[in-house]
């Protein structure tokens, strides 16, 4: 538990930076509407 406080305080400020996902940045929101509306083959 005690671990938890400590990770989640050192945490805390970095969420931004955290969920910040350079292939979403990256992708277009046509090519990302594409990939996620493929028809199975």
């Amino acid at each position: 538990m005690e671990e938890l406080v400590k990770f989640s305080l050192l945490t805390r400020d970095a969420s931004p930076y955290l969920v910040d996902r350079y292939s979403q940045r990256k992708e277009s929101a046509a090519e990302l509407s594409k990939r996620v509306n493929q028809r199975p083959s």
